[in-house]
């Protein structure tokens, strides 16, 4: 648990960083600067994701399974070279293929040089996922932990140098996209060094010839694991960046087909991109919370003790519906404000609402998966298949939607993607978990909060815009008030209707103090 906490601060870091970074870099760079970092930006995601949370869980797992130090050290070599050959192959399409690749991405040849800069990631994606994994299978979590934040920060400032010294020294948006993109194989090396003593770990001791022999650590046994098992864990944590892919490689055209200039759909494309970070923003406070209680869940499973994995499970979900959905709401209600605040104009902020409202599922699909894979209730093919379906949903709503609504329809899509997946993890999930999970009237009590939160954020928003104007400057105050009033509107209706027992509250950061609070004054 120890562990899994430090993961989980980590995880919130790396989180918020990359998703606070945008805000600045798109503020020099302008919407095109923006839509030229954010198509080629799922490529570098797919490869963070592998490196990062998909292969080492998988690879942490299989070097738990193993008796001694000397089946350990044997299975990370192979994965290793296992990976080694992935890397090679992803590098050889990416890198060789970057100029069909960009004409893919709306007939957009300047992208070709940008792409080739975010090839060069995938050679650190072996040191990156078995030194991580590795140490976690050992239940060593720091390794992972300072290499995740060590790698955002490396990244994150290098970013914003570089978008900062193109823009007063003339660079091409191109060329900015291309150093900036070229920031993450710098990243990647970085955090490679932080873990070069685990990494030694693995090459401590020679392997004998009976361990070699062992049928259960095969290369092939160990490479078609890594390549289902690992592979769908990949899959499930890149599911959003795989959304982005597809709209990378749609949008531009069909906002052409919409009516828009090539240039103007370039531009209208990084508005719509504006939705990614707040969309990460939107899901840190509801997933940080689910990840510290998930592990709970896999040791209830394992000492069969039901009645608390039922209680936790219930736990987690409760307080995830709620605070995604009252996050989702905030956000629609202050989406004008914010988006102004945060990007320096108000356009595109009904479709960015749409956006936005993909926290909800985004998020219980997340924790839905992970308590799965707690409970070993994944079918692998059957995962796999939806996350093929799940983007081709996006792709055909992409393309019948974009047409008529230009990126309120992209929006729109990519929210009800998402829909069939989740639908199944839960689904998935024993029936056993649900008994008695919610207490009377509580999605009555849920959707009651919910909308006199929004209304009074909505109005706080309206009356701000009339007293202070629509500014900036004046954004930053719309801003705050709203935040405020929604606050102490949701906190209101959460302590009227008794949406939250006394447990949730203290689960929640400083929930205990504003519980007591809340208590003395009923009393």
């Amino acid at each position: 648990m120890a562990g899994a906490g430090v993961l989980a601060a980590a995880g919130l870091v790396a989180k918020v960083l990359s998703a606070i970074y945008r805000v600045p870099f798109q503020n020099l760079v302008g919407n095109t600067g923006f839509y030229v970092y954010q198509q080629v930006y799922p490529i570098y995601g797919i490869g963070m994701v592998l490196a990062l949370s998909g292969w080492p869980l998988f690879i942490s797992k299989i070097i738990t399974e193993q008796p001694d130090d000397a089946h350990q050290q044997l299975v990370a070599r192979r994965l290793f070279w296992s990976l080694v050959g992935i890397s090679a192959v992803l590098f050889t399409i990416v890198f060789g293929g970057a100029p069909a690749l960009a004409l893919a991405m709306g007939g957009n040849i300047r992208l070709t040089p940008v792409i080739r800069a975010v090839a060069w990631m995938f050679w650190f994606m072996p040191f990156l996922a078995v030194g991580r994994g590795f140490a976690q299978g050992q239940r060593n979590m720091i390794p992972t932990a300072t290499s995740q934040v060590v790698e955002q920060i490396v990244r994150v400032a290098i970013i914003i140098g570089v978008a900062w010294w193109g823009v007063h020294t003339g660079w091409s948006d191109y060329r900015i996209g291309e150093w900036a993109t070229f920031g993450a194989t710098i990243a990647g090396l970085a955090a490679t060094l932080f873990l070069v003593r685990t990494l030694r770990g693995v090459w401590q001791q020679p392997i004998t010839l009976t361990v070699k022999r062992d049928k259960t650590i095969t290369w092939r046994h160990l490479f078609k694991r890594l390549w289902f098992e690992g592979g769908l864990l990949a899959l499930l944590a890149a599911l959003l960046v795989l959304l982005q892919l597809v709209d990378s490689f749609s949008t531009k055209a069909l906002l052409e087909t919409f009516g828009l200039s090539a240039a103007k759909a370039e531009y209208t494309k990084g508005v719509y991109d504006r939705g990614q970070p707040l969309v990460q923003l939107g899901m840190v406070l509801a997933t940080g919370l689910s990840t510290s209680l998930l592990p709970a869940l896999r040791q209830h499973f394992v000492r069969q003790d039901n009645v608390a994995l039922r209680h936790d499970f219930q736990l987690t979900m409760r307080l995830a519906i709620i605070l995604s959905g009252v996050s989702a709401i905030g956000l629609v209600a202050v989406m004008p404000a914010v988006n102004q605040l945060l990007f320096g104009s108000r356009e595109g902020s009904v479709a960015l609402s749409w956006f936005v409202l993909a926290i909800v599922p985004a998020t219980l699909m997340t924790i839905a998966t992970s308590a799965l894979q707690s409970f070993d209730r994944t079918r692998t093919r059957g995962l796999i298949w939806l996350v093929w379906v799940t983007m081709t949903v996006k792709a055909g709503l992409n393309v019948w939607l974009i047409p008529h609504w230009g990126i309120t329809g992209a929006s729109i899509a990519t929210t009800v993607a998402l829909l069939p997946i989740l639908g199944y993890a839960l689904l998935r999930l024993p029936r056993t978990l649900w008994q008695g999970w919610l207490p009377q009237k509580w999605w009555l009590k849920l959707l009651g909060t919910l909308v006199v939160t929004g209304a009074f954020a909505k109005m706080a928003t309206l009356v701000s815009d009339s007293l202070f104007g629509v500014s900036r400057g004046a954004s930053v105050l719309t801003a705050v008030v709203t935040v405020i009033v929604g606050a102490v509107a949701f906190v209101v209706m959460v302590a009227t209707t008794d949406l939250l027992t006394t447990e949730e509250w203290e689960a929640l950061p400083k929930g205990d103090r504003l519980y007591a609070i809340l208590k003395r004054g009923k009393e």
